[in-house]
């Protein structure tokens, strides 16, 4: 079951907590720095999904649209 994104939250709030040195007293700007983090995340995967299927995505993640004419190119420029 996926998490949600509160439990997202709190587990990379606790991720920033543990690379500061678990310092006493920051638990809201771990949190708030944290909800930034997932709330883009998020944000960006619904962009990509709505946009985009998955699978016309390159290795580099951009669409294969954008992805052909650089590849032609480089074609155009060997010949």
């Amino acid at each position: 079951m996926p998490h949600t994104t509160e439990q997202r939250i709190r587990m990379k709030a606790y991720e920033i907590w543990l690379r500061e040195g678990c310092p006493e007293g920051s638990d809201l700007r771990h949190w708030e720095m944290a909800k930034k983090f997932i709330v883009g995340e998020e944000a960006k995967s619904a962009l990509t999904s709505r946009f985009y299927d998955v699978q016309e995505l390159n290795e580099k993640g951009e669409p294969e649209a954008k992805a052909a004419p650089a590849a032609a190119k480089l074609k155009a420029r060997k010949h």
